[in-house]
């Protein structure tokens, strides 16, 4: 088999309300081990720093001329990544063209309905994608046979103009096999210039995964790492972080979906930190368990040096906790704020309003338990329906669909989906109150200041919350991006 060229491409939402982003983590995990495993040449593209992404990409098929190129999307990303898959086959009608992502995970037949897409990525990527560019390499243009991709676990297909399906894949369980991210592929610096997934501002910041899914049955939440809780060890973690502060990062973004599930193996990787004489400045955008958190843990959090934690409440109504399959438990977790912000680490709390079957006084619990608690920061986010989790089918189930959705919707900020027995325009108003009565508190605004890892960016941050965040704008990426043709 010839060495490989792989192209990776990863898509973004055009007009997007969200003002962070964050390095292509998953791509160059993916680059890292088809670099190691096939020897492959590989090229990562990332649209979120490209002033004109489909230019870029056309330049890079000319230049480049792989041999298969991968394209990896949010459902919030999907309008570019079809409008690339378009380009691609307008260039090279023959090239293989394969997507990956949470949002062809999560709807494979919508995607495969775009016959530019060639097969789907489902879950994590790196064993499959590695065995489908060597299925596609050995066997030249007769690849797509299906009884050849069926020999590949997780992927997604047509046969006959319908989707078929591989095998899943297993989870990945020994994560420490997998090879270190492929920094070398972008110019990661781009991204210290820009604000993140975290709240701590513009810094020098790189991001890690210390583990990979959660055992918790929460009926919203995506299915990308499945529901068993995988993780690296310690040493591996804290190797890995020397090497990005080497890289010059004084900030380590932890992305997992839930790190301190295993409490020993999280305090673990703190205390061999502190053993090493590191302290990066750790932020967890995407949230802790509250509810499970020691005092431990938090103390040598503050030892370490801590940016920010996030804490996901959700919902103050035990009702709708249990509807959610969330469960969490509400007074241990307030106790954990409470902690936190004793010890002055910037904290965050994630709420949504808007479920089927809310009513009004739920929505004013949460408002209230969030107003009322030491948290910096709260966002307020409306739950989406994505395709193929518990949340969709009761949302479809109490017929709150929307009749016309965009791509852009599936973005949580000011989403069209209110599903609860509040009006819209009620849903509205009690949407923005969250935000104004949280911000607008003279001893919240005086802890924010102090407690802050970064303040100069704080007008910015008032201003994208009161224009972006607290707002039902409306967006077609259509009317500002109409379709190009090559």
């Amino acid at each position: 088999m010839k060495r490989p060229k792989i192209l990776l491409f990863k898509s973004c939402s055009l007009i997007s309300k969200v003002a962070g982003i964050t390095p292509p983590l998953g791509l160059l995990y993916l680059a890292a081990t088809l670099r190691e495993w096939l020897g492959a040449d590989v090229h990562v593209l990332d649209a979120r720093l490209e002033a004109d992404p489909l230019k870029a990409l056309r330049s890079a098929l000319r230049h480049f001329n792989p041999d298969v190129v991968g394209i990896s999307a949010l459902t919030a990303e999907a309008f570019l990544a079809h409008q690339a898959a378009a380009a691609i086959k307008a260039e090279t009608p023959f090239l293989p063209v394969i997507m990956g992502g949470p949002h062809p995970s999560s709807n494979p037949e919508l995607v495969l309905s775009d016959p530019n897409i060639d097969v789907v990525v489902i879950g994590e990527g790196e064993e499959t994608f590695a065995e489908l560019v060597r299925l596609i390499m050995s066997e030249g243009q007769g690849w797509e046979k299906p009884e050849l991709l069926r020999n590949v676990d997780g992927l997604a297909f047509r046969v006959d103009g319908k989707t078929d399906f591989a095998k899943p894949r297993a989870p990945i369980q020994d994560l420490d096999s997998l090879p270190l991210p492929a920094w070398d592929l972008i110019d990661y610096k781009k991204f210290w210039s820009r604000r993140s997934m975290s709240t701590s501002g513009i810094r020098r910041y790189l991001p890690i995964f210390t583990s990979r899914g959660c055992p918790y049955k929460c009926i919203y939440c995506h299915q990308l790492f499945g529901k068993s809780f995988r993780s690296r060890s310690p040493e591996s973690v804290v190797e890995e972080t020397a090497r990005l502060i080497k890289m010059g990062a004084e900030s380590i973004e932890v992305l997992d979906d839930i790190a301190n599930l295993n409490q020993r193996r999280f305090d673990r990787i703190l205390e061999l930190m502190l053993e090493q004489n590191m302290h990066p400045a750790l932020s967890f955008p995407n949230a802790l368990r509250a509810d499970i958190m020691r005092e431990e843990s938090i103390d040598l959090l503050k030892r370490v040096g801590t940016g920010e934690i996030s804490v996901a409440i959700e919902t103050a109504s035990e009702r709708i906790q249990k509807l959610l399959h969330k469960n969490l438990c509400l007074e241990k977790a307030n106790h954990v704020i409470n902690m936190l912000a004793d010890r002055r680490i910037f904290t965050r709390g994630f709420f949504m309003l808007g479920f089927p079957t809310e009513t009004e006084d739920e929505m004013l619990s949460t408002i209230r338990f969030a107003h009322s608690s030491r948290l910096h920061l709260a966002l307020f986010f409306t739950p989406i329906p994505f395709r193929n989790t518990g949340y969709y089918d009761l949302f479809y189930g109490a017929g709150k669909l929307p009749s016309t959705l965009n791509s852009i919707d599936y973005e949580y900020y000011g989403a069209p989906f209110n599903a609860s027995k509040v009006s819209d325009w009620r849903y509205r108003m009690l949407y923005r109150w969250a935000y104004y009565g949280f911000y607008f508190n003279p001893i919240r605004v005086w802890r924010i200041a102090s407690d802050r890892p970064v303040l100069a960016d704080i007008p910015v941050s008032v201003y994208i919350l009161l224009r972006n965040v607290a707002s039902f704008r409306r967006l077609w990426e259509a009317d500002f991006w109409p379709i190009q043709k090559p």
